[in-house]
């Protein structure tokens, strides 16, 4: 049986106003356990279901490596403390990482503006992840980064891309394009064929929700706009696949 405490502490987490206020997420499965025991970030503990702790040797033996302790949790502990229908048997909480802007230049930068989906985000970052991209800059309506589906859906890329959440989209990309030197192109339904994009390096490629696009003051400081044509009848392409495709002709 689990502490009470503890119970509380990861229903809280559960909700995006205690995982700000705690500054901590929760991490269900073994690909994403196994992943950020493997990372940078910060592990304060890891919950096992107890009749199948056979089946979680590495992971307790990573555990026990990087000085993580180990709870163990009763049957009827996890439905209390589950987020998937099924519980995979094993659950992290760690810190998260607050990125600055500083910390995400260098290279080419993913910028997403007001994409609210988890699952679209946590495919976003495994997509950057896949092609190279380590850096993201989020608007500041974007979806919470660790939202449970974002983590889920990322599969440990999450914990190998920086990612900044700014506060003022406009003059964030305003900061990368006077003070830093990036050139800012945007996805846009009207622009040059996504064939013709150099994917020249310094870059900010900046993909807005499908639903309303990128802003009005964020569109008025792109370099460039391309698009990615259709032949069918679909209102729109889905981001996470807009990303895919714009990757694949850069990289």
């Amino acid at each position: 049986m689990l502490d009470n405490n503890i119970l509380k502490h990861i229903n809280k987490l559960q909700q995006k106003k205690y995982r700000k206020e705690y500054e901590e997420f929760l991490i269900e499965g073994v690909k994403g356990v196994e992943e950020i025991l493997r990372s940078d970030f910060n592990v304060s503990s890891v919950v096992i279901e107890g009749d199948r702790r056979e089946s979680f040797k590495d992971i307790i033996d990573l555990c026990d490596r990087k000085g993580v302790d180990i709870e163990y949790c009763g049957r009827k502990d996890i439905d209390k403390i589950k987020d998937t229908e099924t519980f995979p048997g094993v659950m992290a909480i760690a810190d998260q990482e607050d990125y600055s802007l500083d910390d995400v230049l260098g290279s080419s930068i993913i910028c997403l503006d007001g994409v609210k989906d988890p699952g679209n985000l946590g495919t976003i970052i495994r997509t950057a992840d896949w092609f190279g991209i380590s850096s993201l800059v989020l608007s500041e309506d974007c979806v919470d980064v660790y939202n449970p589906k974002v983590v889920r859906s990322s599969m440990g890329s999450l914990f190998r891309v920086k990612i900044f959440q700014s506060n003022d989209l406009s003059n964030t990309i305003n900061n990368l394009k006077d003070k830093h030197k990036y050139a800012i192109v945007g996805l846009c339904m009207e622009g040059d064929l996504i064939k013709k994009i150099d994917g020249a390096k310094k870059t900010v490629y900046v993909f807005g929700s499908e639903s309303h696009g990128i802003r009005e003051e964020v569109e008025k400081i792109l370099n460039k706009k391309y698009t990615i044509a259709g032949k069918g009848q679909a209102e729109s392409l889905n981001v996470a696949i807009s990303v895919g495709i714009v990757l694949n002709n850069i990289s």
